[in-house]
């Protein structure tokens, strides 16, 4: 269904609302440029904490390039070894982890 003609009280108050607002908006513009503008925001301690936390994680521990450069050499040279009982205590422990 289509329709044509809009009520005539509509257009009225929109243009009367629209003149208010612009004469309005001419009046505050005077006044914000005698004021300093200034944008300020308030973090949560929460958010400042996950903040901390993000910043530690970015950086790299000290030794971790030293203790990567012996495990390549450890790989290449066929010495590195895999101690199957730590692998299984660490699975069995995020296991139960997860499950509570």
């Amino acid at each position: 269904m289509k329709i044509n003609s809009t009520p005539q009280y509509i257009n009225q108050s929109y243009a009367a609302n629209n003149a208010n607002t612009t004469a309005k908006t001419s009046a505050e513009q005077g006044k914000q440029s005698e004021e300093p503008l200034s944008d300020s925001i308030n973090l949560s301690s929460t958010t400042r904490d996950l903040q901390k936390i993000s910043a530690a994680s970015a950086e790299e521990p000290k030794d971790r390039a030293q203790m990567v450069e012996a495990l390549k050499q450890q790989v290449q040279s066929n010495l590195y070894t895999v101690n199957a009982e730590q692998v299984a205590e660490k699975m069995i422990g995020s296991i139960m982890n997860e499950v509570g």
